[in-house]
């Protein structure tokens, strides 16, 4: 596979999120730390913070009860630049610039995955995702992002044509597994 000499890639993220037994606590997941302290010397609290509020019929806002709880850990190593995050509600690894390649990376978030089940026991698994965040460094003035973008909006004549941002997102749904 070819190797780019700079690659856009600033982040590459695989997250899973799961419904874990009732009896796994907090506190088991700080075990996620043993065996890794090494590789993943800085450990975090992961803190969960949720602010509801109302407004009613007369325009009148009232805000809600706010909660922050601890809901897991982030273990970091800085120098390699990878955070992996061991949550009540799943698992997430990041690897930071640079980025070398998706063997290297998906070989990592598997063995780091199979140490996550194995001491959190999820019973069912949501959702998994993948995300690259890229940065493209394009030389300026820019004529037209055709040069450099396969795929493209194509605005109406009648809106302004200039453009500052662009986020593309694709959802492809994957049918059950027999």
């Amino acid at each position: 596979m070819e190797q780019f000499k700079n690659p856009p890639i600033q982040e590459a993220v695989i997250d899973i999120q799961v419904t874990l037994p009732r009896d796994v606590k907090l506190e088991t997941l700080t075990k996620f730390h043993e065996g890794v302290e090494a590789r993943f010397p800085e450990r975090q609290e992961r803190i969960s913070w949720q602010q509801g509020f109302q407004i009613s019929g007369t325009g009148d806002t009232h805000a809600m009860r706010s909660s922050r709880s601890v809901d897991g850990y982030l273990f970091v190593s800085k120098a390699d630049g990878k955070i992996v995050q061991a949550r009540r509600d799943g698992f997430t690894f990041n690897k930071l610039r640079p980025y070398s390649n998706w063997e290297t990376f998906s070989a990592e978030a598997k063995e780091l995955w199979e140490r996550y089940v194995a001491l959190a026991r999820p019973s069912s698994v949501q959702r998994v995702a993948l995300k690259y965040l890229n940065r493209i460094a394009l030389p300026l003035p820019l004529h037209d992002l055709r040069e450099y973008c396969l795929l493209f909006p194509d605005l109406p004549p009648a809106l302004p044509q200039g453009m500052s941002e662009l986020f593309l997102r694709v959802a492809l749904p994957v049918a059950d597994a027999p």
